[in-house]
């Protein structure tokens, strides 16, 4: 809902809004947020709403600034409407109101702007795999239905949920388009329109948000991790970017070919969990295919679909990277490599994943100043979740992502 900062203000008052949610989303992919009384919303607008920076890099000891952006605002349906709480999305800033430089908000936004420098405009579309699970009480985790590919009600069980997803959505000012059960038990897919870079980051958070609060208020819960049952198939996160503008079918092959030569670079933030090597298992190919055992496909002549990110990841930084590394591809004028070319595979593990970005000065140029707290908090979340053993303790690990 684009709003100003007036209109917000005034949306409160007529929709008798009591508690608003200060949006963020950290380094590691977790939706995070502060309530507060709307009754004390323009404080915070004016001096913003001090944080630990744990918070978003997972290492304290530096003291920063949630700064509401009025435009980001999001009604939450799932909560009762006497009383009712709104989701804004906020800029992270120093205590002396300048910008933080590892904003993962800013960062997208600034690979945006030096893309359109270059008379190009992206759009992305998101398609997100996620599975229900029913909350019985029993130990394990049991898929709500034993349905396919496609299959339809009743065999289908969770139609009506995705139903009531896709209604909260559209509540929430988003636009899905489609959505279907997948290939697992209790596993679906849920598709969204192209929007710009930024609000489609912003809509993925909220749309992670809403299946999960849906699902609860239906007695079940929701799981995007990458692989939460040994033997079934894994959940992924497509992402599909257009490039429109001056020269774009040369411009997407070159940017396609910056993403590929990155690629290893970009995985550790794109698949950033010890369960995200159980769904990926060195099965992707660093390529671009027209099938689907590449890392990438690519459709018609400007649209570049990366196959191999997952839900755990923080959508605004995989975005600024694959921007970054597009661009460079185009600055470069670099030649898209053949089809099926490569046999270079991804990570089998994140432990190798994270020792390859360690070794990255491109990603240490584009992360300044946080990147060796980011994988420090990265490799205490992996070592944490090896020492996990069932599946519903990983559930529980992951609850949060």
């Amino acid at each position: 809902m684009n709003y100003s900062k007036s209109e917000f203000f005034d949306f409160l008052v007529e929709n008798d809004v009591k508690f608003v949610k200060l949006t963020f989303c950290d380094f590691l992919g977790r939706q995070r947020n502060i309530s507060v009384l709307s009754s004390q919303l323009e404080d915070a607008f004016e001096h913003g709403v001090a944080i630990d920076s744990a918070a978003i890099t997972g290492v304290g000891g530096v003291d920063l600034k949630l700064k509401p952006v009025s435009s980001l605002l999001s009604v939450l349906p799932w909560r009762p409407h006497a009383g009712r709480v709104v989701s804004v999305f906020c800029n992270i800033a120093n205590m002396d109101g300048t910008p933080y430089v590892c904003d993962p908000m800013v960062l997208l936004a600034d690979q945006v702007q030096k893309l359109g420098a270059l008379g190009l405009k992206a759009q992305v579309a998101t398609e997100c795999e996620f599975y229900v699970f029913k909350d019985d009480g029993t130990e394990g985790l049991v898929p709500f239905d034993t349905a396919d590919y496609c299959a339809c009600s009743p065999y289908d069980k969770c139609e009506n949920l995705r139903r009531d997803v896709i209604l909260s959505l559209e509540d929430m000012g988003l636009k899905p388009i489609s959505s279907h059960h997948e290939r697992g038990n209790g596993q679906n897919e849920i598709d969204f329109e192209s929007a710009d870079p930024s609000a489609a980051a912003r809509n993925f958070m909220m749309f992670k948000s809403a299946v999960k609060n849906v699902c609860a208020l239906n007695g079940t819960f929701a799981s995007f991790m990458p692989r939460p049952l040994d033997g079934s198939p894994g959940s992924g996160l497509h992402l599909s970017i257009t490039l429109s503008g001056d020269n774009s079918a040369a411009a997407s092959a070159a940017f396609a070919e910056g993403v590929l030569r990155r690629y290893k670079e970009i995985t550790c933030f794109a698949n950033p969990t010890l369960n995200s090597y159980k769904r990926l298992k060195k099965n992707y190919k660093i390529s671009y295919s027209v099938n689907r055992g590449a890392a990438m496909r690519i459709f018609g002549d400007n649209v570049v679909q990366l196959r191999t990110p997952d839900s755990t990841c923080n959508i605004f930084n995989v975005l600024a990277l694959v921007f970054a590394a597009g661009r460079e591809g185009i600055e470069n004028k670099f030649k898209l490599r053949a089809a099926d070319s490569s046999t270079d595979c991804l990570f089998a593990s994140i432990e190798e994943a994270i020792d390859f970005a360690d070794k990255s000065e491109w990603l240490r140029a584009n992360f300044a100043g946080v990147y060796d707290d980011v994988l420090d908090s990265m490799r205490k979340r992996y070592v944490a979740e090896g020492k996990i053993s069932s599946e519903r303790e990983r559930f529980d690990f992951h609850m949060d992502i």
